[in-house]
């Protein structure tokens, strides 16, 4: 049994090796995917491949998938057969993380020639091989190289075969198989780390530690739970991808301190475009909104997710069969967070957040004058949705935990300009609380050399702007637009345009984040504020029922209706408490 103190300390030092390896990796990766935009995963497991603690920097829906990529590495590789110096691999989008671009490689830790745990992480490889016509790809066979489970290291020495396959069906395999290497670094680093803490504190195995943490984490999350009024909640989002209108119904299920997430009814998964999920890929998307919801104040680890359970229809757009295409997955997959937050709120308000303007992102490839091939990403984020209690930030790039990729270091390694990258007045929704603002950026070719650039275009969110929450309205929608000599390959949302001149640009915008609460609720010194910062222009100013009166930001008048007609609404019985203040009271008493 720990005490509260020294449990305290113990899995804060177990958390701090997670953020050590995220350091390695970050410090030694090659590409801007990876050491700029960081999107990447580190986390420590036990030895039966359940979650103990990952980096509060990692990529949130990595935490979630890479103990799945574990277990079925398990199946090839059982873990009474690893020796130590093992590193295992794989990319396999059913198991993975949803799409062929992201690896994971996992290294077992070995002490008295016992395994006592995992360190493991998942990163987005800058070039898997495949077309960059992903708008067309039809099966996962066209979107690049699939690496099953196998053993990148034999016992400490590289498996060369292996190497050679990545090596040969990627674009630039240095860049490629350095960020492979940064993350075999950084799982060096994390067991070394871990040998070293059970060495001082005298432990010859995790496993009661990570049950006590575990178990403590868990406990947390049914409390959470226990304290949502009983029932089924739903909601839906429609948007567009593809070319088609696609809506995802939703309803979130709570009975005692369980909660399951049941898709049912979610469109099946569609022939080409690659924005089908793995069932993997959606789960970890709809458990993590849940547990930003429920307990968002527990460091993350396999308890947390035993009390939640999600369904999706096989063969749906969340849940699709081998061997569709997933290329561009988060076209689809980033909208199960924002259905599970419009379910949840008329009950749990204060926890809410509403509709975040999703991430674009244009990568550069081709050849520059000395003959040498570029292949980097630029990535910028929308605006973050309004709460109960605050306005959205401007440029996030939820709901992943990546960042906002260095302009300099894009052009740097691409014969690429980045023009214009600001923040859009009025783009955010209009709200009690409004969102953040969307941001535009405006990409041009540099030089008129007669070389041609691809410029692969994914902006999410296109055509989609969904409606805030209680009263708050939507933001405008993502747009694009792709100007110049341009070659169009791909149907859809995802683009593949060729620039050859320098008056050829790539504009894209991200939306705006969606408002929460009415907008006529908004203090008019804080609309007037919006407006001094330049958040809003004058036009801006109707959304929020005001306009500008001899200098000043005034109310508008409510517009009469012609006729009026009394509305009763029948309450139910009992006291008047809203289910926000009986949770919150309960969530009291329960601790």
């Amino acid at each position: 049994m720990f005490d509260p103190v020294s449990l305290e300390i113990m899995w804060s030092r177990l958390i701090n090796i997670t953020e050590e390896c995220w350091v390695t990796i970050w410090r030694t990766a090659f590409s801007t995917i990876i050491g700029e935009a960081q999107d990447f995963g580190c986390e420590l497991l036990d030895a039966r491949a359940n979650s103990i603690a990952h980096s509060p920097r990692s990529m949130p829906v990595f935490n979630l998938t890479l103990p799945q990529a574990i277990k079925a590495l398990f199946e090839s590789f059982p873990p009474n057969e690893l020796e130590d110096g093992d590193v295992l691999i794989t990319n396999d989008p059913w198991v993975c993380a949803g799409h062929l671009f992201d690896l994971a490689v996992v290294t077992p830790v070995f002490r008295s020639g016992q395994m006592v745990g995992l360190v493991g992480s998942i990163g987005h490889c800058s070039d898997i091989g495949g077309t960059k016509d992903s708008g067309h790809a039809r099966e996962v066979y066209e979107e690049g190289l699939q690496i099953p489970p196998l053993k990148l290291y034999r016992a400490g020495r590289l498996n060369d075969d292996v190497a050679a396959m990545i090596r040969r069906n990627v674009r630039r395999p240095e860049m490629v198989f350095g960020d492979i290497q940064a993350q075999v670094g950084s799982n060096r680093i994390g067991a070394q780390r871990l040998l070293e803490f059970m060495e001082e504190y005298g432990l010859e195995t995790l496993e009661p530690l990570a049950h006590e943490v575990q178990h403590r984490a868990e406990t947390a999350m049914r409390e959470a739970i226990a304290a949502v009024p009983d029932g089924t909640y739903a909601s839906e989002v429609e948007f567009e991808v593809a070319g088609q209108r696609l809506r995802l119904p939703c309803k979130v299920i709570v009975a005692g301190d369980e909660l399951t997430v049941d898709w049912e009814g979610a469109p099946p998964e569609l022939p080409f475009g690659g924005v089908n999920c793995t069932g993997t890929y959606a789960a970890a998307h709809t458990t993590y909104a849940l547990k930003s919801i429920l307990t968002p104040e527990i460091p993350s680890n396999a308890g947390c997710f035993r009390p939640l359970h999600v369904r999706a229809p096989e063969g749906s757009v969340l849940n699709c069969r081998y061997p569709a295409s997933v290329n561009q997955r988060t076209m689809v997959g980033w909208f199960c967070g924002p259905a599970v937050f419009r379910a949840l709120a008329p009950v749990l308000a204060d926890h809410v957040q509403a509709f975040t303007g999703l991430p674009a992102l244009c990568a550069g490839y081709g050849r520059d004058a000395h003959g040498r091939t570029f292949n980097d990403h630029i990535m910028f984020g929308g605006g973050q949705g309004g709460g109960r209690n605050t306005d959205g930030n401007s440029a996030v790039l939820y709901p992943t935990s990546a960042a906002n990729v260095p302009v300099e270091m894009f052009e740097q390694r691409t014969p690429l300009m980045v023009e214009r990258k600001e923040l859009i007045p009025d783009s955010a929704g209009a709200g009690r609380h409004r969102g953040g603002l969307g941001q535009q950026v405006v990409i041009r070719k540099l030089y008129d050399d007669g070389l041609p650039v691809q410029a692969q275009v994914l902006p999410h969110g296109i055509g989609s702007p969904l409606e805030g929450l209680l009263g708050g309205r939507s933001a405008g929608p993502g747009r694009y637009k792709i100007a110049g000599k341009v070659i169009t390959k791909a149907a859809g949302l995802t683009q593949l345009a060729e620039l050859r001149k320098s008056s050829d640009v790539v504009i894209l915008e991200a939306a705006g984040g969606s408002g929460f609460g009415a907008p006529r609720e908004r203090p008019l010194e804080l609309v007037q504020r919006d407006l001094t910062e330049g958040y809003i222009t004058p036009r801006g100013l109707a959304a929020y029922g005001a306009r500008m009166r001899n200098g000043k930001v005034v109310r508008s008048p409510m517009k009469r209706l012609a006729k009026t007609k009394r509305v009763v609404i029948a309450r139910p019985a009992g006291p008047k408490q809203s289910p926000v203040t009986e949770i919150a009271t309960r969530l009291r008493r329960s601790r």
